[in-house]
């Protein structure tokens, strides 16, 4: 449970209830090497290789997923080439862009999903890399397996589209893409995943991303020594291996999101259906949105004022456990008004 004081935190979309307790195990195990330099992250990536059945070499590591988006960016991306990505996406896209002076176009979300097609009508020859968060955060919404491969069938195998899968574990819907089973028909696939959400290693910056092995090969040629620390190699194997905690929060989180989903829906709200560990709402007024979050923190829940992402009139909560989302429920239909 994430609590700072008496306040619930449900603002960074973190694993409400922790990480797997084998990572503490680890962690303490690891704790007399840390005057050492750590190792090479060949045992993270072959277990997750393991994992995903795929090759170590198709594999990269980095402290975080956005180390991965960077170098991305930094490798792939030319003088006057372009970057495509979704508004009301995940910012550190943008923000990475902006960092190293690359150009960007922005398509439009179409009904808070981002539709592929929105893509083809910014691709020209100067198009390099493309970004589709899926589920998209802040949406939570998805594009199907179906959209995504056609999409790659409409476009040039040098266009390198990048599938950030952050939360993809919390996905129950059928038709959320198998990007494994792309990747073996589409060289310019990149597939990123997050060690910070299910798997509730937030504070340890893990992430990785699974690819053609040309594309990861060009990658490490610029990663530098030391990429991850030692503590944080080890706990990403346990909770990699730990399914009965990951399953664990999946249900939860599935049970708390419905609920919470539904009430909000019923009371009024705008609101997407989300496959992931947290929804979206939006507000006609900056001053509904202001009352909103000011009557949830009054009784000590933190939610997400999307203004911080420069994204206005909108909020995004983390999903809790159903004791939690009750007590939302319970809180907005006796204060907020309309």
């Amino acid at each position: 449970m994430i609590k700072n004081n008496k306040t619930v935190k449900l603002s960074a979309n973190e694993n409400f209830y922790g990480c797997s307790p084998q990572v503490f195990k680890q962690i303490k195990n690891k704790l007399n090497e840390v005057s050492l330099y750590p190792e090479s992250p060949e045992r993270l990536k072959t277990a997750i290789a393991q994992k995903f059945s795929v090759k170590p070499e198709n594999v990269i590591v980095g402290a975080g997923s956005v180390r991965i988006i960077e170098s991305l960016i930094l490798n792939f991306v030319g003088e006057n080439e372009e970057v495509l990505i979704f508004e009301n996406s995940f910012i550190a896209y943008s923000q990475l862009c902006g960092f190293h002076n690359k150009k960007i176009k922005f398509a439009k979300l179409d009904n808070g999903v981002c539709n592929p097609d929105k893509l083809l009508e910014l691709i020209n020859s100067k198009t390099k890399l493309i970004f589709i968060s899926n589920p998209n955060n802040p949406t939570g919404t998805i594009i199907s397996h179906r959209e995504l491969e056609i999409f790659l069938n409409k476009i040039s195998s040098d266009i390198i589209v990048v599938i950030d899968e952050a939360y993809s574990e919390y996905v129950v819907d059928s038709n959320f893409p198998d990007s494994l089973k792309l990747l073996n028909n589409f060289n310019n696939l990149v597939i990123l995943h997050s060690f910070s959400k299910i798997y509730g290693l937030a504070g340890l910056r893990i992430g990785f991303g699974i690819a053609n092995k040309n594309l990861i090969s060009k990658m490490l040629a610029s990663q530098l020594p030391f990429t991850l620390n030692t503590v944080a190699c080890d706990a990403a194997i346990a909770a990699l291996n730990d399914d009965f905690f990951l399953n664990y929060s999946k249900n939860k989180n599935r049970i708390s999101l419905e609920y919470l989903f539904k009430n909000l829906k019923t009371i009024g709200f705008n609101i997407y259906p989300s496959q992931a560990n947290f929804v979206f709402l939006w507000f006609e007024r900056e001053n509904q949105k202001d009352n909103f979050y000011n009557i949830l923190l009054k009784h000590n829940i933190l939610v997400c004022d999307m203004k911080v992402f420069g994204q206005q009139n909108s909020i995004r909560i983390t999903i809790g456990d159903l004791k939690t989302s009750k007590k939302i429920i319970k809180v907005l239909k006796e204060e907020y008004k309309f």
